[in-house]
């Protein structure tokens, strides 16, 4: 499972990479923003799969782990985003 874990680690953060080259961070996050997208891509593909491992098998974990990774460096930083917005409104 150790190397299972790194793998997913490894894939997060090419994901993140990919997210980076892509330009999909905020425009807000300019000065460390490169790094939180790793550190989301490399954190979502981990979580990923270990829910995968628990709820499906190891069969399907690296792929589970793909697709909550590319979710994850999509679609959190806009729900960050528009959380801190709604924070910063109210």
């Amino acid at each position: 499972m150790l190397i299972l874990s790194l793998l997913w680690l490894v894939l997060g953060l090419l994901i993140g990479a990919l997210a980076n080259a892509a330009k999909l961070r905020p425009s807000t996050w300019e000065q460390h923003g490169w790094l939180a997208m790793l550190g989301l891509g490399a954190l979502s593909a981990l979580i990923g799969g270990w829910l995968a491992t628990w709820i499906l098998s190891t069969l399907f974990a690296t792929a589970t782990a793909i697709w909550v990774a590319v979710m994850g460096v999509v679609l959190l930083p806009r729900l960050i985003m528009w959380c801190g917005a709604r924070l910063h409104a109210s």
